[in-house]
């Protein structure tokens, strides 16, 4: 696909990690360009880009939910019911929703009409229902495709309405649910990250062949299985001090890789406040770290990160990074200053469980 064919799509990600998925995508799709950010309140951000690459790239990608070519990105709408024939009309005749679907069936080569479904979100205050978009939607599609046949559940095509307040963003479904739940976990525990949540905080480690990777607080071992998938690797070492989450992990990850006959991955039981490991021997860490009512109170976990904080400063290398996910702000800045060797790169406020929290991305000065 040459630039001339070059189209626009948007991914959609975990609240706040719209801005990793874009470094990723600019890393792996040279063609891509940026388009913007919209939100779709406490559930989801969206990325919007423009790429004239192949689409089995951006099928590839790990911080992202769900991709999408966009068919219709309208910023005016009126709220009212006005906005309902105008929507079919956009769907029934409009040239972008037309140039979208002849993108997609030159990919997904239907031998058939296919079948579809429409799914509505509404963000805000209007004049009609979720319903009444999906209504509209399907009038259009029914006008112009009347050879495709619309079902309930499932559907060959599934075209997504989201109305963001006065703003109608309209998509066709390139992802499956293998992008969100990618991992066949043998066990799968409470409060779990999300694998895209995981794979953004694997990214901002920057991974490396030569990496000795680190999460001292693995849990069921999310984190440990997209640095796996983030490509090679000097060794991985996770631990937790719950020991149903050490078997979790255990039972999650793969012993080592095959033809090579020293063990890469390691999972053990430890304290992450005295971890079994000598002086500057890691050079990549990331860690999902506990919070609130997690631990039960709040001298426990300023305990349990002032500890944590002291063992990273110690091993990890010089220059090496550390990727954390929390949301205890006040604690976490408090720490920083207690640790002249460490000192936060940046950082980005995102949500996990209906919780903000912020990753912070942070050096060990050398």
């Amino acid at each position: 696909m040459n630039k001339e064919q070059s189209l626009t799509y948007y991914a959609q990600t975990m609240p706040g990690f719209e801005e990793i998925a874009w470094l990723e995508i600019r890393d792996r799709c040279p063609e891509a360009s940026f388009g913007g950010y919209l939100y779709a309140k406490e559930q989801n951000g969206i990325l919007v880009f423009d790429n004239a690459g192949d689409i089995k790239h951006l099928l590839q990608l790990r911080t992202t939910e769900d991709i999408f070519l966009q068919a219709i990105n309208k910023k005016s709408m009126s709220r009212g019911k006005a906005d309902l024939p105008q929507i079919t009309q956009m769907v029934s005749k409009g040239e972008s929703f037309g140039k979208a679907v002849n993108a997609l069936m030159r990919w997904r080569k239907f031998s058939a009409p296919p079948t579809y479904r429409v799914i509505s979100r509404k963000y805000g205050q209007h004049q009609y229902r979720r319903k009444d978009i999906e209504s509209a939607v399907s009038y259009g599609i029914q006008s112009r495709y009347p050879r495709w046949r619309p079902v309930k559940d499932g559907g060959q095509v599934e075209i997504w309405a989201n109305l963001l307040g006065s703003q109608l963003l309209i998509g066709l479904r390139l992802s499956d649910r293998t992008m969100r739940h990618r991992f066949n976990k043998q066990v799968e525990l409470p409060a779990s990250l999300r694998p895209s949540m995981a794979a953004a905080m694997v990214y901002l480690t920057d991974p490396q062949p030569d990496d000795v990777f680190l999460d001292p607080m693995c849990g069921s071992g999310t984190i440990l299985l997209e640095r796996i998938h983030a490509g090679p690797y000097k060794r991985i070492l996770g631990g937790d001090i719950d020991s149903a989450r050490v078997d979790a992990a255990r039972q999650n990850l793969p012993k080592h890789r095959k033809g090579r006959k020293e063990n890469l991955l390691s999972i053990r039981q430890w304290d992450a406040q005295n971890l079994p490991l000598e002086d500057k021997t890691i050079n990549k860490v990331a860690t999902n770290l506990p919070f609130g009512k997690q631990i039960g109170s709040s001298q426990n976990l300023e305990s349990l990160y002032d500890g944590l904080f002291r063992e990273l400063s110690r091993v990890v290398i010089p220059d090496g990074r550390i990727v954390l996910l929390s949301s205890e702000y006040d604690l976490i800045k408090q720490l920083m200053r207690q640790q002249p060797d460490l000192e936060i790169l940046s950082g980005y406020s995102v949500a996990t469980l209906g919780v903000w929290g912020r990753i912070y991305l942070i050096r060990r000065r050398s």
